[in-house]
């Protein structure tokens, strides 16, 4: 055998000897594959074909080539990703590797790690795949769960992030070692620091004074050992805004263990609010001060209408503490006589939150009663709304007692009077008679004049006798039922006769009944009428106009006279009450006729008003409920 020969038989036996020790090399490859891993599987060049799987229970096996494998192994919402993943690795003729769903051989649904490596030939072309995969379904589902806490966890974080960054107060979290673990936005800033630097760091390193670092801890160990919140108020220098007052709170984090893992706290900047207490307290003791000072009776309610407050003079006449006057003790000491008027009166105002102007009668600490007259401002509170009342009361009883000695003196002296009146009048009429019998005109006319004038006086007479029986108690209301149509034609016909100087236009009038005094009723209408006449240039027209609106009659008598300033209209009605101006100064009357007007129609349970516009008239309204 020459030398050549030689070598290449020597060659072969090196090359077989190789070709063995790869085979032996891959059977141990495939052996420890096939070990360590949970899926071994081969697949064609261009992996169109599955050659085997040895699923090891966690995917079906297959003992034959199968070209549906995708469909029956890889789950369908990862099928393009595996895809895309082979193509690439045929590419690059590099591992292939990916984590994917697959199908498992229960049915279910499973994550796997994959990995499959070319077997190449001599002449680099890929022959076939060699792949390994494990089943990672189980850390996968950790994964998927620590996810989503943690997503979880970061939405809340930061829907707390979005609360304590709103807020000016100042929220925080001390582990037990008195740490920071958490600060909003507003502490920080307080502090002047960012959270990189202050998070982590106990109160001392976060610029707290000793004093007040070791406050907060003996708190905090209160709050540890008691699992107990605490409360208190601290002074603390803030990084822009100087010193300032804090009220806080610390609570503790209990966790399932009901063991305290944390404690939070609150903290809130209540330096104006301590500014305005102490503003207050100034004012309030200003008030007090010169509310005892004064000959005054102050009393002061809150919204409910209970009296909260009475200064000395209250009680200096009552001979009660003030204590006893709050709520509605005071009501206790009211004349019987006034106690429901005004306390209707006292109860509407709260109702409508309007001022108060009244008069009543006190119980005194020597047993007599005391006439006082009160008015009451509103109080509200910085917002607008409504707070209450404070009220001023004087004492009026000698004016009382001078009007009732004026009342007793007109009553005494008007009905003294009405005697002669009264005869007189009728010596008048008498005499009027005889003298149109002996056709003497002039006399007759002399007398015609006189018995309007002691009409007049006889009317007026019988206004102040009426005011003197108002204030007394003894005007009586007699109702009655009638027809308001027929009582407004009778006073057309008196008018006719009556008033002469202007044209009375009476409006028809329906059937409509009512339960009231008539007379009365009809001396309401009559001194609306004269006072049209009165106050309204000679020859224009009055209209009077009787209809029914809402179950109530309403009477209207409009002229077309001189008119009503409008600061005067809501006083028409008081007694004695007379509209002061050039206009007026030269027409007679006492201002008793609406204020009796205004009091009848109030005892009927009706109401009573007037309308006007200056230089074009004005129009006198009251109603009466309708009868059926």
């Amino acid at each position: 055998m020459d030398k050549a020969a030689g070598e290449t038989i020597e060659k072969q036996q090196q090359g077989q000897q190789h070709t063995g020790d790869l085979m032996q090399s891959d059977e141990r490859f495939r052996a420890l594959v096939t070990a360590t891993s949970d899926v071994v599987y081969r697949m064609s060049a261009d992996w169109s074909v599955m050659h085997q799987l040895q699923g090891g229970g966690f995917l079906l096996d297959t003992g034959e080539p199968m070209s549906d494998w995708m469909e029956k192994y890889i789950h369908p919402q990862d099928q393009e990703r595996v895809k895309a993943a082979i193509a690439e690795a045929i590419r690059t003729k590099s591992m292939y590797q990916l984590e994917h769903q697959v199908l498992k051989a229960d049915g279910t649904q499973g994550w796997t790690f994959s990995r499959a490596v070319p077997i190449i030939d001599d002449n680099g072309k890929i022959i076939e795949w060699f792949g390994a995969a494990n089943d990672v379904t189980a850390r996968k589902h950790t994964e998927n769960e620590l996810h989503e806490a943690k997503d979880a966890a970061e939405q809340q974080n930061r829907l707390y992030e979005t609360i304590t960054s709103s807020t000016p107060d100042l929220v925080y979290v001390f582990d037990l070692d008195y740490r920071f673990t958490y600060a909003n936005r507003a502490l920080l800033n307080m502090w002047g620091k960012t959270w990189e630097n202050a998070i982590g760091r106990n109160l001392l390193e976060n610029g707290y004074e000793p004093w007040h670092a070791e406050m907060h801890e003996r708190e905090i160990d209160y709050v540890v050992a008691n699992r107990k919140p605490i409360r208190g108020e601290v002074s603390f220098p803030h990084a822009t805004l100087g010193r300032r007052i804090y009220d806080y709170i610390f609570t503790p984090v209990i966790n399932e263990h009901g063991e305290v893992e944390a404690v939070a706290g609150t903290t809130r900047d209540i330096t104006e609010i301590r500014a305005a207490e102490n503003t207050l307290a100034e004012s309030e003791a200003r008030f007090r001060t010169m509310a005892e000072g004064m000959n005054v009776y102050i009393a002061m309610s809150d919204e409910t209408s209970n009296a909260i407050y009475f200064n000395q003079t209250w009680s200096k006449l009552t001979g009660r503490p003030t204590n006893e006057l709050l709520a509605y003790g005071w009501s206790n000491l009211l004349h019987p006589d006034d106690r429901e008027r005004h306390l209707k009166v006292y109860r509407t105002a709260f109702e409508t939150q309007t001022p108060v102007h009244d008069s009543y009668r006190v119980l005194t600490k020597n047993g007599n009663y005391r006439w006082l007259l009160i008015d009451g401002s509103v109080r509200r509170y910085s917002d607008g709304s409504f707070a209450g009342y404070i009220s001023a009361g004087v004492d009026i009883t000698e004016l009382k007692e001078d009007e009732q000695r004026k009342n007793d003196f007109i009553s005494m002296v008007s009905h003294e009077l009405k005697t002669p009146l009264t005869s007189a009048l009728s010596y008048v009429q008498v005499s009027k008679k005889r003298t149109t019998e002996n056709n003497d005109r002039l006399t007759a006319g002399m007398l015609d004049r006189t018995e309007k004038q002691l009409g007049k006086m006889t009317r007026m007479i019988n206004g102040f006798l009426n005011v003197s029986r108002l204030e007394s108690g003894k005007l009586q209301i007699d109702p009655q039922r009638f027809d308001m149509a027929r009582l407004v034609k009778e006073v057309e016909e008196e008018s006719l006769v009556s008033v002469t100087s202007h044209k009375v236009v009476f409006a028809p009038v329906e059937e409509t009944w009512v339960n009231a005094d008539q007379e009365k009723i009809s001396h309401v209408i009559q001194n609306f009428i004269s006072n049209a006449v009165k106050y309204s240039r000679p020859n224009s027209v009055i209209n009077v106009a009787c209809v029914t609106i809402d179950n109530h009659v309403q009477v209207s008598v409009s002229d077309e006279g001189i008119g009503i300033n409008e600061e005067d209209l809501p006083r028409l009605f008081e007694r004695y009450y007379r509209v002061k101006d050039t206009e007026t100064r030269n027409i007679a009357g006492f201002g008793i006729g609406l204020y009796l007007c205004c009091e009848i129609i109030k005892r009927h349970r009706g109401n009573i008003w007037a309308e006007s516009v200056v230089g074009k008239g004005s129009t006198f309204y009251f109603t009466l409920p309708v009868v059926k």
